[in-house]
């Protein structure tokens, strides 16, 4: 069984891998039904899922036979709704405490500070002068919840302020097993701003071109994360960096959507998901030396998805047809494969604006 607010990747890899899937998500798109046994679409709202009607879906179905839960993004505000889950079947993934501790901004700081980590200032109570602060919300994702900060007489609860730091965003995805990390690739994002949202995920490519020094550092993060909190399964380390200077924003305890730009035939990231939550790095798949990019098309206005619709063969999590896509909404991810990452970058962004005009012009 895995879930996530998108489960497409990971639905596919597993598939892939041999295993048989019921998928829970937001979409229920096209391609994860094709991958799919099951799929069950669940409500989300509010940085989470809607527990009661997630919990509804599970009575639903027959655990006989099921080997355990992996899970992607979703449920970094609901610890607890994991817990749950992991009361009918074992959990393919970091534990439900393991979660708390990371998406608890306060702890997680916390032990950044205690072992030397950099991380941009961080503050838990209302600011007397907001400017160069953002506003984040504790297990937020997409990057929807990330705000300029404003000169609030109280903070809500989880909130918290973190200073603007200059640079580019990238991420490293890893694999731990409790005591050691083997790193699969790094990455490079971009934003999609809108107005109230300025900083939207946009897309992201992989084997990002970064300096070698960086990579051992960003390896050395990783490694005194998983020592101090017991990772385990694939993660992904979220940075902002700047010439020599790096600062870590935060960990991804779980299942990863960058996992897309490394799977292939030849090493299923699935399977080293499994391999290393049961603590087992020895099998460690070949990673594509090629570039992948991938870009989430918003929609320019609301829209209709025409019943008879070709898409390219370069797009993925595909609506179904006749499903109404309201303004600013994702429709699709758009896909791109290069040989390094400038061009598998500038090939994908071509791509969205190629199915842009053919889906509002």
């Amino acid at each position: 069984m895995i879930a996530a607010v998108s489960s497409r990747p990971f639905v596919k890899a597993a598939a892939s891998a041999g295993y048989s899937v019921t998928a829970l998500d937001v979409f229920a798109d096209a391609d994860t039904q094709r991958a799919a046994e099951h799929v069950y679409k669940i409500e989300y709202a509010n940085s989470g899922f809607d527990a009661k009607q997630f919990e509804s879906a599970l009575d639903q179905i027959d655990l006989t036979g099921v080997i355990g839960f992996a899970y992607g993004s979703g449920f970094e505000a609901q610890p607890d709704l994991l817990t749950r889950i992991a009361q009918r079947m074992p959990l393919i993934g970091n534990l439900p405490d393991t979660v708390r501790r990371l998406k608890n901004a306060p702890e997680f700081f916390e032990v950044l500070d205690q072992l030397n980590i950099p991380h941009p200032e961080v503050c838990f109570k209302p600011l007397a002068n907001p400017a160069g602060w953002l506003c984040k919300e504790e297990g937020g994702s997409g990057g929807t919840h990330v705000l300029d900060a404003k000169a609030d007489a109280t903070l809500p609860h989880g909130q918290y302020y973190q200073r603007i730091m200059d640079g580019i965003p990238i991420s490293m995805l890893f694999a731990a097993n409790g005591n050691e990390v083997k790193v699969v690739g790094f990455n490079q994002q971009w934003v999609a701003p809108i107005a109230g949202k300025p900083y939207r995920y946009g897309g992201i490519v992989g084997h990002a071109n970064l300096p070698a020094q960086l990579k051992k550092s960003l390896q050395k993060v990783a490694q005194k994360l998983t020592v101090a909190i017991g990772l385990r399964g694939l993660n992904s380390l979220d940075v902002i960096w700047q010439n020599d200077a790096f600062w870590v924003l935060e960990i991804n305890p779980r299942l990863s959507s960058t996992l897309d730009l490394y799977q292939s035939q030849e090493g299923n990231l699935f399977d080293l998901h499994v391999q290393a939550v049961d603590g087992d790095l020895s099998r460690f798949p070949q990673i594509p030396t090629h570039s992948k990019a991938r870009n989430v098309l918003y929609a320019a206005k609301d829209v209709v998805i025409p019943e008879n619709f070709i898409w390219p063969k370069w797009t993925a999590d595909i609506p179904m047809p006749l499903s109404c896509i309201p303004h600013t909404q994702p429709i699709c991810t758009v896909l791109a494969e290069a040989d390094n990452a400038t061009e598998a970058r500038d090939l994908v962004l071509s791509r969205v604006q190629i199915l842009s005009n053919l889906l509002f012009n």
